[in-house]
């Protein structure tokens, strides 16, 4: 080692000449061409994938119809009718999906209000009102805040809705002088 001046102790090349260049500037250069982890284009990558397996597919149909002895032109058309059959398919499978969610979401909301009632009904001694006026409280109320995200009716939430419209419309209130009254005039 002593008789090369280009190498230190550690093996780094100490070459003054500007116009080598190391292997640790080669490996920078190439990563610098390279992109980051951060801007990854997935959208490119995906559209690869698919046009790939779009030629693949098109190869193994072509070959299928082939095999079938078809000529060039049946096997166009082959292939389109075999396209449009599946994208049918697709589409009907999505529409049914898509009522099927939209039959499930109608369902939840017609359990959410019967929850409601039900529980609604169990606060009717403690609001003092009467059995007979809870179905109006019920059409009057604002309940989007009695149900948290999973479903479920907080009591206290509903408790706090139905007692506003009583507040608001307090001849909803059963009151002894209002039963009195109307138990007199009969």
């Amino acid at each position: 080692m002593d008789g090369d001046n280009n190498t230190n102790n550690n093996g780094v090349n100490n070459n003054s000449n500007p116009n080598a260049q190391n292997t640790t500037g080669q490996q920078t250069n190439q990563n610098a061409n390279q992109p980051s982890a951060g801007a990854i284009d997935y959208a490119k990558i995906q559209e690869m994938i698919d046009g790939r397996n779009a030629k693949t597919e098109d190869s193994i149909l072509k070959s299928y119809f082939q095999k079938q002895g078809l000529s060039a032109e049946e096997m166009e058309s082959a292939i389109t009718t075999f396209k449009a059959q599946r994208e049918s398919q697709a589409n009907q499978q999505n529409r049914e999906l898509s009522d099927a969610q939209n039959s499930l979401k109608t369902e939840q909301l017609k359990n959410q209000k019967l929850q409601i009632s039900l529980k609604a009904y169990g606060f009717v001694d403690e609001l003092n009102i009467d059995n007979k006026t809870m179905p109006y409280l019920l059409k009057m109320a604002d309940f989007s805040n009695c149900v948290d995200k999973d479903g479920k009716v907080n009591d206290d939430s509903l408790k706090q809705a139905l007692q506003k419209v009583i507040d608001d419309v307090p001849r909803l209130k059963f009151s002894s002088i209002w039963f009195r009254i109307c138990w007199c005039k009969t």
